[in-house]
């Protein structure tokens, strides 16, 4: 059994007591029961450890204030039972990282894509300068996993005694022996949730929520994320596109009013003087192909004429095929009649979203 070296050694002895398969990405491929697990996730309840991911600490009397001045959302509204999505850019607008933002035991958490930890780190690093502001790597010291299904609010509720019902919504579990595990609501096509705290309470908050569910593997939870039109930049996609070509917007993870931040001018030109060229599609292909964040999806209309995307997130689908996240240009694709296909020929579908990235800006 393959292990990921760099875990909590508390942690990493629970994974392996559970069967859990790591691959050379540091992520769990399978508990050992990999088509099962892909299955699961249609309707859930599953679990799955989601340490692969980064978890920064901000801290510091000037760390809101930092905050504000950095990212893209409007951190004053992060509370203690309050969090959001949110984005850093460079000057011009390009997103370097999306980020689930909450606020835990008075300090600011920041959790993204653990392959652009160091990148991120460093660069917030940069611009901290005299203020009193500490940021701390803690990927290692809370523990993150995810839970989600169909009466997962009810399964949060009655075995964590965990009241959190609306989307961004957190707050401490109220069971003995796990009062350090925060739980904050986030968006997926049913009740979704990512938890944190200490691997001695996360190890026995498991325990509780697997009384009722399945776990699942870090590929196929991607599924979930892919349904909801959740993005995730990754080192592969960092520094390409602007906030709204992610749809971040759609997630209220970008504030026009709040002032200045990197990128905010090219950022709120587009939004109030022109018009969203590219957005995040979600895809259906009819075959299973091996698309990683980054890669160039090139589709064919029935014209044949040819139409490439971006791939921001994708794995293979729960019954056939793939399901994809990419971005690409609307303009082109609003005169296309019918199925577009893949280079070899088979059908792909561009499916609707939980949200219109059509409507007027």
């Amino acid at each position: 059994m393959t292990t990921n070296n760099s875990l909590n050694s508390i942690w990493s002895e629970f994974l392996t007591s559970q069967n859990a398969q790591f691959d050379e990405n540091g992520k769990i491929c399978s508990f050992g029961h990999a088509e099962l697990e892909r299955f699961l996730i249609k309707n859930g309840p599953v679990v799955t450890s989601l340490t692969h991911q980064a978890l920064i600490k901000v801290s510091g009397s000037e760390a809101l204030t930092f905050l504000q001045a950095q990212l893209t959302s409007d951190v004053n509204t992060v509370t203690e039972s309050q969090a959001q999505f949110s984005a850093y850019c460079d000057p011009q607008g390009q997103v370097l990282a999306n980020f689930l933002i909450f606020k835990y035991k008075d300090d600011y958490y920041l959790n993204f894509d653990g392959s652009l930890a160091e990148a991120i780190l460093k660069r917030l690093t940069m611009f901290v300068l005299r203020s009193d502001v500490k940021l701390t790597d803690v990927s290692n010291e809370l523990i993150q996993v995810g839970f989600a299904g169909e009466f997962a609010d009810l399964d949060v509720q009655r075995r964590l005694s965990t009241k959190i019902k609306e989307v961004f919504e957190s707050g401490q579990v109220q069971l003995e022996g796990m009062q350090d595990i925060i739980v904050v609501k986030v968006p997926g096509p049913y009740h979704k949730y990512a938890l944190f705290g200490p691997a001695e309470q996360m190890i026995e908050a498991w325990k509780k929520i697997r009384d009722n569910s399945d776990v699942t593997n870090n590929y196929d939870w991607n599924l979930l994320n892919i349904a909801a039109g959740v993005p995730e930049v990754t080192n592969a996609t960092s520094g390409q596109f602007i906030a709204q070509f992610f749809n971040l917007d759609k997630f209220d993870a970008v504030n026009f009013k709040k002032g200045c931040f990197p990128g905010q001018e090219i950022i709120a030109r587009i939004h109030y003087r022109g018009k969203v060229t590219k957005r995040m599609l979600r895809i259906h292909l009819n075959e299973v192909l091996a698309l990683l964040p980054g890669e160039t999806l090139i589709l064919k209309d029935q014209n044949d004429k040819t139409h490439k995307f971006t791939v921001v997130n994708a794995n293979p689908d729960v019954f056939n095929g793939t399901l994809c996240l990419a971005i690409g240009s609307l303009k082109p694709l609003e005169s296309v009649e019918g199925d577009l296909f893949t280079e070899s020929g088979e059908p792909a579908v561009i499916e609707p979203l939980p949200y219109s990235v059509t409507d007027e800006e």
